[in-house]
């Protein structure tokens, strides 16, 4: 009998399922080997996962195509709708769970994970989300995740978690995130082997209630590939790994999936269950929606399978242009979302840019990543300013090995800056200056990671040198520039209030010979000192923000300015 070379990802769970398939084949009298193969989704740890469909079944599939394997064993979910042409799907194993749990820090109000995966316990999506703190972060690349918790919760920071479940969990226990969002499957198949450690299992979890929160297309079932043109000699194959009903429920999902752009255009809850459904889907521009700062939402059903009827959420962004009377903030930080938050909240907010980013990619390092080295050793990338994220995106575009990485913004206005144009922060340190991201990394970091830090041409070397004093290596380059604008004039009355971002921002301030009104607020002490240092706002009062922008500047103005 000719030996069957099953190939598969080298991940545990993957090896799960390809020896599943090996179990049942083996029990049918049939020879097998498992061949281990790394993809493109194994080597890379950044944050731009949601943008790269297929990235984890492509490498495999490759080597069936080219006859090195004769079947391949995937994760359905992550089986893009179309597949190669000379492939076929040539069975869909028995489902499992499709629920997403959220997994977060131990809290004796709720079941460990250990208990809920014992149970059949859900808990309502309003409920599961109250568990995060106000601006908390969450873990997870996944767009269907993403724009389900932020249309909820626009607060929320999103988090890239990549790797094994054992790594991602591990950044739940290094604090890197507040909660982490995982599909059940998963964790449940680890768990029948024994392959889960005491302390995951008692992180705290609960189930999302599967009607609000309906699955990736595919969760919870294996697919196995072959060739198109082996499809009709594999039949007695099919028939042992064939389920019927997983095979119904899973086709159908990924009809409704394609009907809808195969989740490129727009993300995607399916779920089917013989003959009913339950469906969520997001703007496609749900992203540009939410960092405007406005709500957006869904189209959302659940019923039976024959009369779903699809009006795919299209949502306009609309500018409003309308001006209150009173005061004004003037903001250089050029945030949309910002303007848009204070706006709602009755603060007149304009963005007033009077800086010029530019890049400069020649000056960014290349080809630095050995692969043979461990991925956990691999540098950081540390970006101090919105700036610094803006151009960091511009040069992955070319530069692959910054994609590579994980990325560690100083704040919460550079990790939005990155989500926004399509990369999730690993880490965001929510500091407030150098001072306090510096204490950041000295807590948090390994001094085993390189760190790799640009920076702008009239930034100093301050941070890069009290990080090597404290035993970091450090890379650091100039790796933009920050121009002034010329601006002719504004319209600035006394009591209005002038938000500065940065020193450079001051500076150009005082360049263009702007009008100053009674107050300052700034961001960061570095701006402070340089606001103090010129004669040209001497009659103002300063104030560095002391927390989240948007919050701070609502609680001044109340404070200030309302009547």
């Amino acid at each position: 009998m000719k030996l069957i070379r099953i190939g598969t990802r080298t991940s545990n769970l993957a090896m799960w399922q390809a020896n599943k398939v090996k179990e049942k084949l083996e029990n049918s009298g049939f020879k097998t080997e498992i061949v281990g193969i790394s993809s493109s989704g194994d080597k890379s740890l950044g944050g731009d996962l949601s943008s790269s469909v297929g990235q984890f079944i492509h490498a495999v599939d490759n080597e069936l195509i080219s006859n090195n394997i004769d079947l391949a064993v995937h994760s359905s979910k992550d089986v893009p709708v179309e597949i190669s042409p000379l492939l076929s799907n040539l069975a869909y194993l028995e489902r499992g769970c499709t629920s997403d749990l959220l997994i977060f820090p131990k809290n004796k109000a709720f079941m460990n994970l250990e208990t809920l995966l014992s149970s059949n316990n859900e808990t309502p999506l309003d409920e599961a989300l109250s568990i995060i703190p106000k601006s908390g972060m969450v873990g997870t690349v996944s767009g269907r995740r993403q724009s389900f918790v932020l249309g909820k919760r626009p607060d929320i920071i999103p988090i890239a978690v990549r790797g094994q479940v054992e790594t991602r969990l591990k950044r739940l226990r290094e604090g890197r995130v507040d909660g982490i969002i995982l599909a059940e499957i998963g964790l449940k198949r680890l768990f029948e082997i024994n392959a889960l450690a005491t302390w995951i299992l008692d992180f705290s979890a609960v189930r999302i209630t599967e009607s609000e929160w309906p699955t990736a297309p595919g969760q919870g079932s294996i697919s196995v590939h072959c060739r198109k043109e082996d499809l009709e000699s594999l039949d007695d194959i099919r028939k042992i790994l064939n389920h019927d009903e997983t095979e119904n429920d899973v086709v159908k999902e990924r009809e409704i999936l394609s009907s809808v752009g195969g989740g490129c255009l727009y993300p995607a809850g399916i779920k089917v269950s013989k003959k009913e459904v339950f469906v969520q889907i997001s703007p496609k521009n749900w992203k540009q929606i939410f960092c405007k700062g406005l709500n957006f939402g869904s189209f959302k059903y659940n019923g039976a399978v024959d009369n779903l009827e699809i009006e795919l959420p299209q949502q306009d962004i609309l500018e409003d242009d309308t001006q209150k009377d009173g005061p004004k903030l003037v903001s250089t930080l050029n945030s949309d979302r910002l303007a848009t938050v204070l706006s709602n909240e009755g603060i007149n907010t304009f963005n007033q840019p009077v800086i010029e980013l530019v890049s400069l990619e020649k000056n960014w390092p290349s080809n630095f990543l050995d692969d043979q080295t461990s991925r956990s050793n691999w540098p950081y990338l540390v970006l101090t300013s919105p700036f610094a994220a803006k151009c960091a995106i511009e040069v992955a575009k070319t530069n692959d090995n910054i994609n590579r990485i994980q990325w560690l913004a100083i704040g919460e206005g550079t990790a939005r800056a990155c989500f926004m144009r399509g990369v999730t922060v690993s880490i965001c340190a929510k500091s407030r200056n150098s001072s306090e991201l510096i204490d950041f990394i000295d807590e948090k970091i390994s001094r085993d990671i390189r760190l790799m830090i640009p920076r702008s041409n009239v930034a100093s070397n301050d941070l890069v040198n009290r990080l090597n004093d404290l035993g970091f290596s450090v890379d650091s380059w100039i790796g933009y520039e920050n121009k002034s604008r010329i601006i002719n004039s504004i319209d600035m009355d006394a009591d209005d209030v002038l938000l500065l971002s940065s020193p450079s921002s001051a500076r150009s301030w005082v360049e263009n010979s702007l009008p100053i009104p009674r107050n300052i607020l700034c961001m960061g002490k570095a701006s402070q000192e340089e606001i103090n240092s010129l004669g040209y706002f001497s009659n103002s009062t300063v104030e560095i923000l002391q927390g989240p922008t948007a919050e701070y500047v609502s609680k001044w103005w109340k404070e200030n300015r309302s009547d």
